[in-house]
């Protein structure tokens, strides 16, 4: 995976639970982030974590379709091994 594509997301996640950690902070302490804003922040990070989450699951599959591939070129593989042995169990008999 490549650092660009799955970076910025991790980047943009930790900058939003910084900001919510600094909100929070603030409302309790000094009065100054509203609910809203906490709220928005909260919401914000999740929408992270999912996009996240959907461009693993993107990847996920991927993969998956390329284990079948390899799956079904194996198979074949060996299925072409096994008429090879068999042509030249043919060969020894006669």
């Amino acid at each position: 995976m490549k650092i660009k594509d799955k970076g910025w997301l991790e980047i943009l996640f930790w900058v939003i639970i910084i900001i919510l950690f600094i909100m929070i902070l603030t409302r309790i302490f000094g009065k100054s982030a509203t609910d809203v804003q906490i709220y928005i922040t909260i919401l914000t990070g999740m929408l992270a974590i999912m996009t996240y989450l959907i461009k693993s699951n993107n990847q996920i599959s991927k993969m998956n379709r390329e284990i079948g591939e390899m799956k079904t070129q194996i198979t074949e593989s060996f299925k072409k091994v096994r008429e090879d042995i068999n042509k030249l169990q043919n060969k020894k008999r006669r």
